[in-house]
């Protein structure tokens, strides 16, 4: 009992022993897996030969109990990989997202017998981390602001069950397991397991929770994927109907992507701005561009970014005049940076007007495309006399004395770079007023009269005598038809 080597068992009551000899049984590793121990009462002196037989004992045994480990570490292999392999099975069999998680989390749980599993999903910028699903479902995201770094810290190896003590303060957990969501370099999120007191995870059980979160994450990507195309298209069956007038069916397309018509809502309409072309690569790049502006406007806006015209559906909630002044100037600032002519309906608030908004979003974009020669926004209350005009086709338009008289002065004013034509528009949206046309033109009431003189001069017109709005409808065809000329003026 004196012998420093000596480790005292109470429970072994080895006082009552006067000697012993004790042979270690060794691993093929030279690990030690055992001692075998012999003792007696009385003084004993063991001879060379008991110690060769204790040694010859040790070294069966610990073949057979290496034998035994290896058969146990093998059945529960086997066990974990069938586990892994009904988990790889029920992951591939679902679409949806939600599910997805609640089967990843309740199996992995049960896979590495862990006291809780959880789901976080990265924000799209990749700085924070959201709570997707977490098995038991009682156990809340933890309440700590610093999650993010705890959970990151443990990820990149440092002290795991301090995170997870830090993280779950009310949890008695020995151990955190947290491996990345990855898939095609792209890290999607954490897959986090924390064990029970007394049980550190192993290595095999880290390989366990790879796989798992290869699965995972690759059926994320799947089910977003899938999403993603079932939503485009539904948005397309959406903008079809309503370009069919099937106002019904649109709305119910609507609903399946929680887009709600029946409260206050705009459409929106985009298309190249000028004579550029929907099949330019520049476009392509620049609906996605509209898309996404478009997306910020609303979470649940049900947006088609091309390949051809950009269409949306904008519920607005609390559909004020403020809210859609800041939705147009939105648009505005959008379709400038786009080189796009962007239409917005006038608000609608019930799920009947859906195809008459449509319509009045597409008038208003196919108007700003003649007159939005760099991009912008127009809303169909900005029409004026142009909503009456947009569906008369350029070869259905009256060519007459005051549709001669408009030619007349483009063609002057591209030969001449004057603005005659402009003058005119002005001088006939201002009500023959020469002070306020002079006003909004910036130039003086003298000049304005020159110019208007000259106008007579050239087309014949007279301005005290003549239909003026005949030849107002004549510069606003000739506008819409794309007819040569500065951009129309701002009160059309």
């Amino acid at each position: 009992m004196d012998d420093p080597r000596m480790k005292y068992v109470p429970l072994l009551e080895e006082e009552r022993f006067q000697s012993m000899v004790a042979v270690p049984i060794l691993a093929r590793s030279g690990d030690t897996l055992g001692v075998i121990v012999l003792h007696t009462e009385a003084p004993r002196e063991f001879t060379e030969d008991t110690l060769k037989l204790l040694v010859h004992i040790a070294s069966l045994v610990s073949g057979a109990i290496e034998n035994a480990q290896l058969y146990q570490q093998e059945r529960r292999r086997v066990a974990a990989l069938t586990r892994l392999a009904g988990i790889a099975g029920e992951v591939a069999s679902v679409t949806e997202a939600d599910d997805l998680g609640l089967i990843v989390a309740r199996g992995t749980r049960r896979l590495l017998e862990a006291e809780f599993c959880q789901i976080y999903r990265l924000d799209p910028d990749g700085s924070g981390l959201e709570l997707l699903i977490s098995d038991p479902d009682a156990l809340a995201e933890p309440p700590t602001m610093s999650t993010a770094g705890l959970l990151i810290d443990a990820l990149d190896g440092h002290d795991s069950g301090s995170a997870a003590r830090s993280l779950w303060p009310g949890l008695d957990i020995a151990d955190l397991l947290v491996t990345p969501l990855t898939a095609g370099g792209e890290r999607l999120g954490l897959l986090c397991a924390g064990s029970p007191a007394g049980r550190q995870f192993s290595d095999e059980d880290s390989e366990l929770a790879r796989a798992i979160a290869h699965l995972a994450a690759v059926a994320m990507k799947r089910a977003e994927l899938i999403e993603h195309l079932t939503k485009a298209n539904t948005v397309k069956d959406l903008f079809e109907a309503l370009a069919a007038g099937a106002t019904s069916f649109a709305v119910a397309k609507a609903a399946e992507i929680r887009c709600d018509l029946t409260g206050p809502f705009l459409m929106i309409c985009a298309e190249p701005a000028g004579s550029r072309t929907q099949s330019s690569v520049e476009w392509r790049e620049a609906a996605e561009a509209i898309g996404r502006g478009l997306s910020a406007l609303h979470p649940r806006a049900a947006i088609e970014a091309g390949p051809g015209p950009v269409r949306a559906a904008v519920p607005l909630g609390g559909g004020t005049p403020e809210r859609v002044e800041e939705l147009l100037r939105s648009c505005h600032e959008l379709g400038e940076r786009s080189q796009a002519a962007i239409g917005v309906s006038q608000l609608r608030e019930a799920a009947s007007e859906a195809t008459r908004a449509y319509r009045e979003a597409v008038d208003a974009t196919t108007i700003g495309r003649a007159l939005l020669g760099e991009g912008g926004a127009i809303a169909y209350s900005q029409l004026g006399a142009y909503r009456y005009l947009v569906h008369i086709a350029a070869d259905d338009a009256p060519t007459d004395r005051m549709r001669a008289a408009v030619d007349v002065l483009i063609e002057y004013d591209s030969r001449r770079r004057s603005a005659l034509l402009d003058t005119l528009e002005r001088y006939l949206a201002e009500r023959r007023s020469v002070i306020e046309s002079a006003r909004a033109l910036f130039i003086h009431p003298n000049t304005l009269r020159q110019r208007l003189a000259r106008i007579e001069e050239l087309t014949g017109v007279e301005l005290d005598h003549d239909d003026l709005l005949s030849l107002e409808l004549a510069i606003k065809l000739a506008r819409l038809h794309g007819r040569p000329g500065a951009p129309a003026a701002s009160e059309a």
